[in-house]
């Protein structure tokens, strides 16, 4: 059960013996990493842009669930293709550097692009070709940060640790997104362009001012010959394609995001500031998730927290058959933010075990764009039209949601062994990929 996930995002195979002497350019290097993060998280128009856009298409422009489900599709597609993007990344320099340029021109165009709905026309068109063009500068950003991520991951075997970074800032993310999201969707949408840009700007001066990266004006070509090796090596590597089928199957489940919106609006009259504090509560229960799966990662093994995680994210569905008043959604909105973070981080700690070394841009994203395609192409999709167009009652679709959440389970025997051993620890000697 996810009910709302941001970005599309972030390796085991540590090297031990990481020297002290590297520790400030490791903390220069997190800090853009974690702005990058957060930029894209926080800049992404699902997020603080969920109740101000969604709202607008509802209301405004009054789309049943299925066809604002299908703008959200169509608009992330951008995030599908990932990988594509992490191959420009790792091999073709922009400006003359390998990472800092792309953050630089994402940022830029991402700044216009939120700046631009504050003019366009409202109508769903001009939204959609916008809204699709802005997602595509932050997932240049979003990809550059995580192939970052995966070098520093690797270099320090510290998979788990900077997957609940990743994670715990998501939960700060909804905590700011919620209330400002609240209130942007009660006031002048212009408002909402203004702050998107203002965010997604936050990642200029942090680059400027703390990265510096040597020029480099020669394309790596070897980048492009090594993904075509490492696509060879996924169609017939175990661990690579069943980390991916996993990470489909635990996202596909007919999801209740969109449904929930409305669910929210129609049925129990919530307000859009209460709404939005809704979404702050769920982020407080993803930080505090997160801080605890910090604490499990280096005391249990993968195995545990992986089939404890599964189970858990099928139990956070089925709060939501409790859902019934203003009070009752606080509770379970903060709930199933603790019991979420705790099921999806072992899922990315997995996919960072399995990320190929050397083009880490690119296979991380390709886990990543396979799990997009499957929460946002499929997943939203399918609940909304199960919710809107066939008219199932909102308690039958989260008991599908469980259902089909809990049957994952029967597929976690078919995963490597390597890969699910061990607990984290300061660095990994071996490589548990095999």
């Amino acid at each position: 059960m996810i009910i709302n996930e941001t970005t599309a995002d972030q390796t085991g195979g540590g090297r031990p013996g990481t020297n002290v002497s590297e520790a400030p350019r490791f903390w220069r290097s997190a800090t853009v990493i974690a702005t990058g993060i957060f930029v894209t998280g926080l800049g992404w128009p699902g997020l603080i842009g969920r109740l101000p856009f969604g709202l607008l298409l509802k209301n405004s422009l009054g789309l049943p669930p299925e066809k604002v489900a299908a703008f959200w599709a169509v608009a992330t597609l951008a995030w599908y293709l990932k990988p594509l993007a992490g191959l420009i990344c790792d091999s073709v320099p922009l400006f003359g550097t390998r990472r800092r340029g792309y953050l630089i021109s994402g940022a830029i165009v991402a700044v216009v692009a939120w700046a631009a709905f504050a003019v366009l026309p409202r109508a769903y068109g001009p939204f959609l070709v916008l809204m699709t063009g802005l997602n595509v500068a932050l997932v240049v950003i979003n990809t550059t940060v995580g192939g970052m991520l995966v070098e520093e991951g690797q270099r320090l075997g510290a998979t788990g640790r900077l997957s609940a970074l990743r994670t715990g800032l998501e939960g700060v993310m909804s905590l700011v997104a919620g209330p400002l999201g609240g209130v942007l969707a009660a006031a002048a949408f212009a408002w909402t362009s203004v702050a998107g840009a203002l965010v997604v700007a936050l990642v200029l001066p942090v680059t400027l001012i703390l990265y510096r990266e040597p020029r480099r004006v020669i394309t790596n070509v070897a980048v492009w010959t090594a993904a075509a090796t490492q696509l060879r090596q996924i169609i017939g590597s175990r661990p690579m394609w069943m980390t991916s089928i996993l990470l489909f199957l635990v996202y596909l489940a007919p999801g209740l995001q969109t449904p929930l919106l409305y669910y929210q609006q129609d049925v129990l009259k919530l307000d859009v500031r209460f709404m939005g504090i809704l979404q702050f509560a769920g982020g407080a229960g993803v930080l505090a998730g997160s801080g605890v799966y910090i604490w499990l990662c280096r005391r249990w093994p993968l195995r545990l927290t992986l089939i404890g995680g599964i189970l858990l994210n099928a139990a956070a569905a089925l709060l939501y058959l409790g859902y019934r008043s203003a009070t009752a959604a606080l509770v379970i909105d903060t709930t199933a933010g603790f019991v979420v973070a705790l099921g999806t981080l072992p899922l990315y700690d997995l996919a960072a075990r399995a990320t190929p070394v050397g083009s880490e841009s690119f296979g991380f994203a390709l886990m990543m764009s396979i799990r997009n395609i499957a929460l946002f192409g499929v997943s939203d999709v399918v609940g909304s039209l199960l919710y809107g167009r066939f008219h199932l009652g909102f308690d039958k679709l989260v008991w599908i949601n469980a259902t089909s959440s809990a049957a994952v389970l029967l597929f976690v025997p078919f995963l490597p062994a390597g890969l699910l051993a061990s607990r984290e620890g300061p660095s990994r000697g071996a490589n548990p990929r095999g």
